[in-house]
């Protein structure tokens, strides 16, 4: 993967382990690899295969309470992963358009969020 190819980011709504494992396994079906998850929340473990990496992140919205975090995060992933597909759970929606804006404006990295993303996942 070429250094300034932007990230595929989707941005999943999965309020409990259910959801959140459901959003996993529709999103294995077609990311590409290398790629990396990062939940928010999200205490019970996760199935994912082996290459995917799992990254937790504190419960809190993760464009408020969480955006140190999640920066530090993100910049973790793109620097020693550098996956061509990341799936971000988050637990609510209230304030998925900044989330969104904030992960398109490029203060986070080489990052393109996929548009249609967000709809609840459980």
């Amino acid at each position: 993967m070429s250094a300034t190819a932007p990230v595929q980011v989707t941005v999943r709504v999965a309020r409990d382990a259910a959801g959140r494992q459901a959003a996993l396994d529709a999103w294995l079906a077609s990311a590409p690899a290398p790629r990396a998850v990062i939940a928010e929340g999200a205490l019970a473990a996760l199935a994912a295969p082996d290459d995917v990496e799992v990254v937790r992140l504190a419960a809190g919205c993760p464009c408020c309470l969480g955006l140190v975090p999640l920066r530090v995060t993100l910049a973790r992933l793109l620097r020693a992963r550098r996956p061509r597909a990341l799936l971000l759970l988050v637990a609510g929606d209230t304030h998925l358009p900044r989330l969104h804006a904030m992960l398109s404006a490029g203060e986070l990295g080489a990052l393109a969020v996929n548009p249609d993303d967000g709809g609840p996942a459980g």
